[in-house]
């Protein structure tokens, strides 16, 4: 048996993808059937389940693990069940089928530290599986006959219109392997079930058991699908896949006899004239060619169809084409016009009897066409894979070596500003794109879907809304949104707290929403969007929302701030101390929340990715809490600022704009200071009074406008300097509880700038 380890973080993958697919698929199911779905949304989802299920029981099977596979494939059978109407998808059949997945991606995490599956009991999960698949058998049999019947016959009728063949076109596709290809047997099982998924197989050679049993090693693998999808769409599926050397697809189209007796009973002579110096008159006239067949059927041309693939075409400018098709001209002139350089268009009906098109018919069979050649264009001879797995230490090392770049780039043009060389200054102009492209690049490599952290949360949301007893109707937007995968890693742990509070703390159980005339089910939003060069994730809930006063009561409590310091906090800032080390407003400790620990922790992921997050909170209604993250951490743009005789830097994802104040226009209110812009009234705080240093007196002064919670707040520095693309280090774990910095940076000259965490500055003053 030949040797597997090669494809096993290939499996994995996939396996994982499917878990995940596979459990969001089973909400679905369970959430269509409480809501009463369509019966057509019900076996589209139930179809999506089964195909994920036999997919995973293949692929586990090709590569030994047979625990594995036994396992899915009950899980498949029981869907199998839930299909033909033998078993009910109740809240507790969808549990065993989450504790059937639960085994299956411990049995995933084992292969993964070990290459097996180890000792997972699967055996009380199987008796359950029996039992109900059992039961519903003996409710099928106790059935009376007619009613029987009348199920047979409406399955008949269902598969009889089954969307994947309704209205849809035969393709009869051919996969080439690679000579070297060591895994044909699961490649060919994958594109089986891929095809599955976009219309029906009706046809496979090898036999389609074998390609199931992952037994097809041959270069070559047929298939013949009816499917609405177009040959290209068919082709990326397939062609998504390693090791295929070459994919053939031809739609297969009606024969000519059934033409004959059907609606093509009109003939057209076609004159087509290219420009005399067109070049590539041969390519383009196959093209021609090709999309007039699209339409009809060519009963002839002239010159030969070879010599106009070759470009030899009468007068070196046009060729001519009889066609017999049902489409009107100028449909057909249509087609044809689009394609390049043809100067004039003929089209001529013509009347050709039925003796004369089986005697050309006739010819044809005598003189096959020779082989169509392929177009240069369209098909290279060798049509290597454009995908390659590659190692994520190769991209994080990549984008070290690109940081070092930029920070000897910064150093350059330091140099380039002293000496004043206007050549040096030009080449660096141009170095300076260049490492922009490079780098933009290479974070390009790095995004990640979005979708891979929230396929999580379904699932942990039903669970723990089961557990307490409260009905949760769960919304995820933007999965598509791409970010820098060291930011998703970070990500989930700051989701999972806000996810766990919105449904302990925030959502009120059923009886009492019904009470407040709320809908029984509480409604949790999760969103990811892009703005600008960042991206916003917003956990939203319609639940009972943030009292301030109970917030202010429960940090005098744990000795969090005084009663004097709770008497001068706003609304907004009473709000905010709910991210406080130690905070907590549950009455009571359960294993969801209440144990202290929460928010901190988010606000300490956020603040480590350079982000910052604020709440928004309406008693009764409701809270929504926005994170807004870079889109990349390893280099971002930078603003420089001087305050007293130090460099600092500040992220410009957190900078809305920069003012220019002049004392004259400050105003005092509540004992703070204030500016009025564009009629908002806007804070004024000193970065020297943030930094305990004393501050300067001024005829006017640069400012900083920021976004801070609900509110934005002006920063007074002594300088702007200049914008840079800096490379963020860690402060280091002895450095790290510093508040106000998210990090440094080196810049050209050698100098350690503190990156400052303008969150981080504003909102930790409190600490009892």
């Amino acid at each position: 048996m030949e040797d597997l380890s090669q494809y096993l973080d290939e499996f994995l993958a996939d396996a994982r993808e499917r878990i995940d697919s596979l459990s969001n698929a089973i909400l679905t199911l369970e959430k269509l059937v409480k809501e009463g779905g369509s019966e057509e949304e019900k076996m589209e989802v139930i179809n999506q389940i089964f195909r994920d299920a036999h997919t995973l029981k293949g692929t586990a099977a090709t590569m030994g693990f047979m625990k594995l596979s036994e396992t899915a494939h009950k899980m498949e059978n029981l869907f199998d069940a839930i299909r033909n109407g033998l078993v009910e998808p109740t809240p507790e059949v969808v549990d065993l089928v989450l504790e059937f997945l639960d085994a299956i991606e411990a049995m995933v995490d084992n292969i993964e530290e070990t290459q097996s599956e180890g000792d997972i009991d699967v055996s009380e999960l199987f008796a359950r599986a029996d039992e109900l698949m059992g039961e519903g058998k003996s409710k099928k049999e106790e059935k009376p006959a007619v009613e029987e019947k009348k199920e047979e016959k409406e399955e008949t009728k269902e598969k009889a219109t089954a969307p994947a063949v309704e209205g849809g076109k035969t393709f009869h596709i051919k996969v080439y392997f690679g000579k070297d290809a060591q895994l044909r047997g699961v490649r060919a099982f994958l594109i089986l079930s891929d095809l599955e998924e976009i219309g029906e197989v009706v046809w496979t050679n090898p036999d389609r058991k074998i390609i199931e049993d992952g037994n097809a090693n041959q270069d070559v693998v047929e298939f013949k699908v009816v499917t609405e999808a177009s040959k290209e769409e068919i082709e990326k599926l397939v062609r998504r896949h390693p090791e295929v050397e070459k994919v053939e697809i031809i739609e297969e189209r009606i024969s000519e006899e059934e033409k004959l007796e059907g609606t093509l009973q009109r003939y057209y002579r076609i004159k087509v004239q290219f420009q005399k110096d067109a070049p590539l008159k041969g390519p383009r006239g196959f093209l021609v060619l090709q999309d007039l067949r699209e339409i009809g059927e060519i009963v002839e041309t002239k010159p030969s169809i070879q010599e106009i693939e070759e470009g030899k075409l009468i007068d070196d400018t046009y060729f001519e084409v009889v066609l017999r098709t049902d489409k009107g001209e100028e449909e057909i002139k249509s087609v044809i016009s689009k394609h390049p350089d043809i100067v004039n268009i003929l089209i001529t009906p013509e009347e050709i009897t039925e003796k004369k098109s089986k005697e050309k018919k006739e010819e044809k069979l005598k003189a096959p066409e020779p082989p169509k050649k392929p177009s240069p264009i369209e098909t290279p001879k060798v049509k290597v894979s454009r995908m390659i797995k590659i190692d994520v230490s190769h991209l994080d090392k990549l984008m070290n070596l690109v940081g070092e770049l930029v920070i000897n780039k910064g150093r350059l043009e330091q140099i380039a500003e002293r000496l004043g060389d206007r050549e040096l200054i030009e080449t660096l102009s141009t170095l300076s794109r260049l490492l922009t492209e490079l780098q933009d690049e290479i974070m390009e490599m790095r995004l990640t879907p979005i979708a891979e952290v929230f396929n999580k949360f379904p699932r942990m949301v039903r669970e723990l809304a089961r557990k307490m007893g409260k009905e949760v109707e769960f919304v995820m937007e933007g999965g598509e949104i791409e970010v820098d995968r060291t930011i998703l890693e970070k990500l989930g742990d700051a989701l999972v707290h806000l996810l766990r509070n919105a449904i302990d703390h925030g959502i009120e159980p059923p009886e009492e929403r019904e009470r407040l005339g709320k809908p029984r089910a509480g409604r949790v939003e999760l969103i990811a969007r892009r703005e600008r060069n960042h991206v916003e994730i917003i956990v939203r809930d319609d639940g009972r929302g943030i009292d301030p006063e109970k917030v202010k009561r429960k940090a005098i409590e744990r000795g969090l701030i005084t009663p004097e310091e709770a008497a001068s906090l706003s609304d907004e800032e009473a709000i905010n101390l709910i991210f406080l080390p130690g905070f907590s407003t549950a009455e009571k400790i359960t294993d969801v929340s209440g144990r202290g620990v929460g928010m901190d922790v988010v606000k300490d992921v956020v603040k480590s990715m350079n982000g910052s997050i604020s709440v928004y909170t309406e008693v009764g209604k409701g809270t929504t809490f926005i994170l807004k993250l870079p889109i990349s951490m390893a280099i971002i743009q930078a603003l420089l600022i001087r305050v007293a005789n130090e460099i600092y830097a500040i992220p410009i994802n957190n900078i809305l704009e920069t003012i220019e104040i002049d004392p004259k226009i400050l105003k005092t209110i509540g004992g703070k200071e204030v500016i009025v812009l564009r009629g908002e009234i806007i804070p004024v705080i000193m970065l020297h009074e943030l930094f305990g240093l004393p501050i300067p007196k001024a005829k006017s002064f640069p400012a900083i406008i920021v976004d801070y919670g609900a509110q934005k707040v002006a920063i007074g520095v002594d300088e702007l300097l200049h914008k840079r693309d800096i490379v963020i280090k860690s402060l280091g774990k002895f450095l790290s509880n510093i508040r106000g910095f998210a990090g440094a940076t080196i810049l050209g000259d050698g100098s350690v700038v503190l990156i400052i965490d303008i969150g981080g500055l504003l909102g930790g003053g409190y600490h009892g």
